[in-house]
């Protein structure tokens, strides 16, 4: 997940992540590593998503400012942290791939609009240069396609305000605190940010509330594999 939690906090780019009034809804996007499948996030409010991989018998869900893996082990749903869901996963799988030191933004010293247009997932958004500095204190350029999309904006607040700070709670991961305070200030959603992010669609659809449940209680994995080993 080191791509991943990278890509989410720029996944945040211009949202004004104190928003109200959210209507539920789930997005599909491509992250940085084109050999992994597109990841769906879906939403009922900032305390309450979900970050899906297709085709995998595990997710993440974020509930109330905390993050939980969702895995099938030996045939049983199992609810467990995100370091213990990561080792289960393994390092080719996408919700596997965070940790402590991801490179995260600190800063952002630049956001300039460039006038060009560009239409991503049906919606039109403008191409901007982004200057920032990540949390090793180099400084980096990248471009970013912006759009002020209702449901867009709606989208990357459940993703900025609840999945990804769960995330980084769960996991380690620091420095962007002053980036987010920056970006609070902005009414623009991100399309694209670079090669880590591109929305691929997204939808308001009413989402269940068992969609966003937790199984079980959450478990030590070490202990289940000892159970299932006979030890």
């Amino acid at each position: 997940m080191k791509r991943l939690i990278h890509m989410l906090f720029f996944v945040g780019l211009g949202v004004g992540i104190g928003s109200t009034a959210l209507a539920d809804g789930v997005a599909r996007f491509q992250t940085a590593d084109r050999s992994l499948p597109s990841l769906t996030f879906s939403w009922q409010s900032p305390e309450r998503s979900r970050l899906d991989t297709p085709n995998e018998s595990a997710h993440v869900i974020a509930r109330d400012g905390k993050a939980w893996g969702v895995a099938s082990i030996a045939g049983q749903p199992v609810t467990m942290d995100l370091d213990q869901l990561a080792a289960l996963l393994g390092q080719h799988n996408a919700l596997a791939r965070l940790g402590p030191e991801a490179v995260v933004p600190s800063q952002i010293t630049a956001l300039e609009p460039t006038g060009q247009q560009e239409t991503i997932a049906g919606i039109d958004g403008e191409r901007y240069r982004v200057d920032w500095v990540d949390n090793e204190g180099r400084s980096r350029t990248d471009e970013a396609v912006l759009t002020d999309d209702p449901l867009v904006i709606e989208m990357q607040t459940a993703l900025l305000g609840g999945m990804t700070r769960a995330m980084a709670r769960s996991t380690g991961v620091t420095g962007h605190e002053d980036a987010e305070r920056e970006l609070e200030r902005r009414e623009l959603a991100v399309l694209r940010f670079a090669d880590e992010f591109r929305l691929e669609s997204i939808s308001a659809v009413s989402q269940p509330d068992a969609r966003f449940e937790t199984p079980t209680r959450p478990v030590d994995l070490q202990q289940i594999m000892r159970g299932v080993m006979g030890n």
